[in-house]
């Protein structure tokens, strides 16, 4: 199936058996019944609700941007730790330094 423009109720977006409208969208069905495809819960509750779908899209893209940044620092921090563990066990000091850690984090 191939996805068509949102319509609106008072301009809904023609439909064939072979298309289907994205996200809440009043569209015609071919028999020429107007109907609403609800892509949030406000709509499947109530028709006439404001759509939320442009809010729920946008508060996914940033939750996934935050996600992707704070893989990329886990990333980061990673390579950084491995370095810097690696530095202290060849050290001469390396034990010294791992013991005195441990005391100070309480591990």
């Amino acid at each position: 199936m191939t996805s068509t423009g949102a319509g609106t109720r008072d301009n809904p977006a023609p439909t064939t058996p072979d298309t289907l409208p994205s996200g809440c969208s009043w569209f015609t069905d071919p028999d020429g019944t107007l109907c609403l495809s609800p892509g949030c819960m406000a709509r499947i509750q109530n028709p006439d609700a404001q759509c939320l779908c442009d809010t729920l899209t946008a508060r996914l893209d940033l939750l996934t941007q935050t996600l992707r940044d704070l893989e990329e620092r886990q990333r980061y921090a990673n390579v950084w730790w491995h370095a810097l563990s690696s530095v202290v066990r060849d050290h001469p000091d390396g034990r010294a330094i791992v013991t005195e850690t441990r005391a100070r984090t309480g591990r």
